[in-house]
């Protein structure tokens, strides 16, 4: 257990209920990163046996992810029964809100293996597993929650109506980009209608664990679905952006040959416009939208991180806020490439002569890192990370953004016809604009690729290896 300070416990309710669906005696449990959602890794005694098992709290309406997990669990019962390593399933209550897992030993890719050839290795051996749930027919498997098995152009509108339900069930106008890529899934539906696949959706690297080389685990199916094996092949390339994942033209050959699926390059680019929407349509309005208006902004948090979560909230180390930058670019790119559109491979932006005070951030810095080394746990040294990325940004913010406001001020008047007095006032009025459709398309995507530009000069030091990455090549 964490030494901070005791972690929250769960209820006594959830206790009995593990201890009811296990046969055994809770002995403790852990809080511990589960991706979105909320883990907790939990010991059971039953009799001389140990039992090691996660215990995993959804979150319905976020990213889409409206599944009960009782329909999560039936996927993995279903894929377990074909040799598919994924986690048994101790007990699921959706009332609870909760599903009882075997915890899988190993690590995720978000810390990838130490060596090339572990990574190698593992990452073939993700695509021979990923060949091969592909290669099975879901009218076979057992997954009555997913009937009637439909044409993969059936499934997809179904998911198009469904992610613009969600996107306008707020009753605000859509945020400009989000409808923009609603109405190019929409318009542009892949015309492959081919017997569908399980799709596991944002499948890839950070979602499975490995251990010794191979995978131990494939874990987070709340976006399951029947549809189209190229939705997961975008999915890969995004979770591949994210963490990287050895050469992908190598691995995507190797599935192409393993599962008999062709790569569609335009299928891939449709489906990764519709992992963005996906991730986008449950909060869509000026603040929302994945983020296109308002990043290069730190949110204001509900309240400052506590220790007591610090080891395992994302939030804590500064993660989240690196990794708006990097999902803004590639909100952008994949938009941009399946519309046509050019992305912009250089920035004008000129840096700013250094502010006379600007040692003051580097010996701020100097000292974040003495005390990272010297911290002695998990939530302390996050933290510590989390203040030297805010501090990185500041140093950047206050050196460039005075400029870089009255640029983007001087290109919010030319596509008005006036120019605001204020950059919150300019980008609200763009924005209304925009809803209006008193902005062209192109141009509203144009402007956020030079407001992009310059807001990444600002998070260049804070997002260190993340900057300027994008989707990586399928070919």
């Amino acid at each position: 257990m964490e030494t901070w300070k005791r972690m929250p416990d769960l209820s006594p309710e959830t206790k009995a209920w593990i201890e009811e669906v296990t046969g055994g005696q809770f002995v403790g449990s852990k809080q511990v990163a589960a991706g979105g959602r909320e883990g907790h890794a939990v010991d059971v005694k039953r009799g001389a046996e140990e039992l090691a098992l996660f215990l995993q709290l959804n979150r319905p309406g976020v990213y889409f992810a409206n599944l009960p997990l009782s329909r999560e669990a039936e996927v993995y019962m279903a894929l377990k029964a074909h040799g598919i390593p994924v986690p048994g399933v101790h007990g699921v209550d959706d009332a609870r809100n909760c599903i009882l897992l075997d915890r899988i030993p190993g690590r995720t890719w978000m810390h990838a293996p130490p060596t090339p050839e572990e990574q190698l290795s593992v990452a073939q051996d993700f695509i021979r597993h990923l060949a091969h749930w592909h290669s099975l027919d879901p009218r076979e498997l057992n997954l009555p929650s997913f009937k009637p098995v439909l044409s993969v152009r059936q499934h997809q509108r179904q998911v198009v109506d469904a992610l613009t339900a969600s996107a306008k069930a707020s009753g605000k106008p859509l945020e400009p980009i989000l409808r923009i890529s609603l109405e190019f899934l929409d318009q542009k539906l892949p015309d492959y209608d081919g017997v569908p696949v399980l799709c596991q959706g944002d499948t890839g690297p950070g979602n499975f664990m490995y251990l010794d080389g191979k995978v131990s685990g494939i874990t987070d199916w709340e976006l399951a679905h029947l549809g189209d094996p190229m939705d997961d092949i975008a999915w890969v390339t995004w979770r591949t952006t994210q963490h990287t994942f050895t050469h992908l033209p190598d691995r995507l050959a190797e599935y192409e040959k393993l599962s008999g699926n062709r790569l569609d390059d335009a299928r891939i680019y449709y489906y990764r416009v519709n992992a963005c929407v996906r991730l986008a349509a449950s909060r869509s309005g000026p603040e929302g939208g994945f983020g296109i208006p308002a990043m290069g902004v730190q949110p204001a948090r509900a309240a400052a991180v506590q220790p007591v979560t610090a080891a395992a909230d994302r939030g804590a180390d500064g993660s989240a806020f690196v990794f708006t930058i990097l999902h803004r670019r590639m909100r952008l790119e994949a938009l941009s490439t399946a519309l046509g559109l050019p992305i912009p491979t250089e920035s004008d932006v000129e840096d700013a002569p250094e502010k006379a005070y600007g040692q003051m951030y580097e010996d701020a810095l100097a000292r974040l890192q003495v005390a990272g080394r010297r911290a002695q746990d998990v939530a302390a040294t996050n933290l510590i990370k989390g203040v030297a990325r805010s501090v990185k940004y500041l140093k950047e913010a206050d050196r460039h953004g005075a400029r870089f406001e009255a640029a983007e001020l001087e290109d919010i008047g030319r596509m008005l016809g006036r120019k605001p007095e204020a950059i919150d006032e300019g980008r609200q009025a763009l924005y209304a604009a925009a809803v209006e459709r008193k902005v062209g398309d192109e141009d509203y995507i144009a402007y956020h690729w030079r407001r992009f530009l310059r807001d990444e000069r600002i998070m260049r030091d804070a997002a260190g290896s993340v900057y300027k990455r994008g989707w990586p090549p399928i070919h």
